[in-house]
């Protein structure tokens, strides 16, 4: 409500003036300008103690255009798997320590794992939250783990940051995340990160299916965050495994 009063406004606004227009008190405005300040999305006049729009506001609506592409590309792919080859496929993305989902298509055969935009997410054991992973140091997960434990989902969850590390080092090797009954039993999952120009990592794909089938699926998302189409590549759950 603050930032919107601020953002809308075509003048700069005192903190008496953007209370009256939220219908809260000076003091509370006060402190929450204070915060929206520091982290740059709104800035204060030096001459008149105002406040106007910061440019942080450009960065967060950037990012926010990048994603709504992302999710248009993605969904499209995803409902492609989904139709071919009876796949559940997921794009999501990480905030911190926190995942959530950005898309979810549900498979057409008999097994559907669902999910719902802006839901969250394990980051230990998923494909898709490995994925988000994939680049992080041994320090990074550490700190992850030391911030909320891992949580076991089923008796193959990896629980133990030493052994996550080891996971993510050999997905490193060949470009791509599993999680093999490791988040829902009897479930096989394959993620891939997403990355921009700038090779950083801005989301992420994965697929999920029972156990016992053996798809065919093109292969993982490019450096760029494309989508491969020439090349098939054959995921074997047995191969999987190995990794």
């Amino acid at each position: 409500m603050v930032l919107k009063a601020v953002a809308s406004s075509s003048e700069p606004l005192g903190v008496r003036e953007i209370a009256r227009r939220v219908e809260q008190s000076p003091s509370s405005i006060q402190r929450l300008l204070h915060t929206l300040c520091a982290q740059g999305f709104v800035d204060q006049i030096e001459s008149t103690k105002r406040y106007c729009a910061g440019h942080e506001i450009l960065n967060l609506a950037r990012t926010l255009l990048e994603q709504d592409e992302l999710i248009a590309l993605a969904d499209a792919e995803l409902r492609l798997l989904a139709q071919s080859n009876d796949l559940n496929g997921f794009l999501g993305a990480r905030r911190g320590s926190k995942a959530f989902y950005l898309a979810a298509v549900q498979s057409n055969g008999s097994l559907v794992i669902r999910a719902t935009p802006g839901e969250s997410m394990f980051l230990h054991s998923t494909a898709l939250g490995k994925a988000l992973l994939i680049d992080c140091s041994d320090d990074d997960i550490r700190a992850l783990a030391a911030e909320e434990p891992f949580v076991r989902r089923t008796p193959r969850t990896v629980t133990d940051p030493e052994k996550l590390m080891d996971q993510l080092r050999r997905a490193r090797s060949v470009g791509y995340t599993t999680a093999l009954n490791e988040n829902i039993p009897g479930i096989f999952s394959i993620g891939a990160p997403l990355r921009n120009a700038k090779g950083v990592i801005v989301a992420a794909i994965s697929v999920a299916f029972p156990a016992r089938r053996n798809p065919t699926l093109p292969s993982p998302p490019s450096a760029r965050g494309s989508w491969r189409r020439p090349q098939r590549l054959k995921w074997r759950a047995a191969s999987c495994a190995r990794t």
